[in-house]
């Protein structure tokens, strides 16, 4: 009997102690992974992948997904999931066997109640980010197919600057063609590449061809040209864009003024022609010193400008009736005007000293230059090049009979300076018709 007892007691003890191993071992494999979602500035979570269409009254199938990105820093288990919206939500769960980057599917269950946009919260360990998804009308969808497809996408127009590492705004979309045979709601979205997508939904009104503007999300991980596949139920198309690297600068002013240093800018006034300045010696004028720029124009032979910087101002010695047509001096009078500064804010404004003097035709006339950052620390492209920290800014002469207020002349001059680089682009405008404009080609900044 006692050994009986001993062995079923010793079987006991090794079961209990291979289920307890067992147990450890599986707590072991269970260990929550570390890390986060991968978002833009907006917190909305990226890459923005939303795959098949939403309608209301539609329960989700295996063809209803989403995938994010997430950057895990230690391998473990997880789960991800969205909050409940409009009747249904997005969850997975899984194990991380490796660290990085990592694109995780969530799949989605329930069904859309009713038709139009729902936000989403997905939450990983600590981290959250956003997404949007469109839930159309289920009783009235569309039925179109993409022109040009199932090759190159017909009429696509890519809108905006798509640059490295900058988050696409409302001014990045894509049009593309379709042919709409049935009125009614419609859902349009693309592939993620690259850390960007594009979508649209919203509601033919009638047959024929039609334009779709697909808004963008996310923001380009890296330069290169992205193809992306638009799909619209059974039919596709591609397109491509084209994103570019910001240029790198050794100099740190907005209007560099070292020797040698030279720019050649594209006429837009002379179609075909270019123009060259450089910086080709120092001049002083009432005890100031000045950088001679030389503007190699024809015909007419070079021309001569002079500007200093002083602290955080730039000034342009020049006859003070310069920037105006509407009046002409008798005599010529010079003065420092005050064209730019660094560390400017969008919507910052200055002027120039007031100017008095008799015009040509007899009448004394005042005039005044007023200066506006439009824009501050911006960046765009020109020429294919993509710029950052540009600053856009606005010239406007004023002038003044005497015992009268000043009113605009009609002449807009429009400036956009790159930080590094200077004068990158240039348009004068006279009561709305153009009278110049130069965009930059080449340069080089010492």
């Amino acid at each position: 009997m006692k050994t009986r007892f001993f062995y079923f007691a010793s079987v006991t003890v090794l079961f209990l102690l291979f289920f307890s191993c067992q147990k450890e071992i599986s707590f072991e494999n269970g260990q929550p992974s570390e890390g986060s979602l991968e978002k833009d500035l907006n917190n909305n979570c990226l890459p923005p992948t939303i795959k098949g269409s939403y309608s209301s009254g539609k329960k989700l199938d295996e063809n209803n997904y989403i995938e994010v990105k997430v950057h895990v820093t230690a391998a473990g288990a997880y789960s991800i999931s969205t909050d409940t919206v409009n009747g249904y939500f997005f969850k997975t769960t899984g194990n991380f066997k490796d660290t990085g980057f990592i694109t995780v599917k969530l799949p989605g269950s329930g069904r859309p109640d009713n038709p139009g946009s729902n936000q989403f919260r997905m939450v990983y360990g600590t981290s959250d980010c956003e997404i949007t998804i469109t839930v159309l009308n289920g009783s009235s969808i569309a039925s179109f197919t993409l022109q040009g497809a199932p090759g190159a996408c017909m009429s696509d127009t890519i809108i905006g600057n798509y640059i490295k590492g900058l988050p696409l705004d409302t001014g990045n979309y894509v049009k593309i063609a379709v042919n709409v045979t049935v009125p009614g709601t419609y859902s349009v979205s693309t592939n993620a590449v690259n850390g960007y997508a594009y979508s649209a939904a919203g509601t033919f009104t009638a047959k024929g061809p039609q334009t779709v503007y697909l808004a963008s999300s996310g923001a380009p991980l890296n330069s290169g040209t992205d193809i992306f596949t638009v799909t619209a139920g059974a039919s596709s198309c591609i397109f491509s864009v084209t994103v570019l690297t910001v240029l790198t600068t050794t100099n740190n002013d907005l209007f560099p003024l070292t020797m040698n240093s030279y720019w050649v800018y594209d006429d837009l006034y002379y179609q075909g022609s270019t123009v060259r300045t450089a910086i080709i010696d120092t001049a002083a004028f009432n005890g100031k010193s000045y950088k001679i720029m030389e503007k190699q124009v024809s015909p007419g032979g070079p021309l001569l400008f002079y500007y200093r910087k002083s602290g955080s101002d730039y000034f342009e010695y020049a006859q003070i009736d310069k920037y105006t047509a509407s009046v002409s001096y008798n005599k010529r009078i010079y003065d420092d005007l005050p064209f730019l500064k660094e560390n400017l804010g969008a919507g910052d404004a200055w002027q120039s000293n007031e100017y008095s003097d008799t015009a040509a035709f007899g009448q004394v006339i005042n005039i005044q230059y007023d200066y506006v950052c439009l824009a501050a620390d911006i960046s765009t492209v020109i020429n294919g090049k993509a710029f950052a920290h540009v600053y856009e800014i606005e010239m406007k002469p004023q002038i003044r009979a005497v015992d009268h207020g000043f009113n605009n002349t009609g002449e807009i001059y429009t400036y956009y300076y790159a930080k590094g680089i200077g004068l990158i682009s240039y348009k004068e405008t006279s009561l709305g018709s153009n009278y110049g404009g130069l965009e930059i080609n080449n340069w080089q900044v010492y």
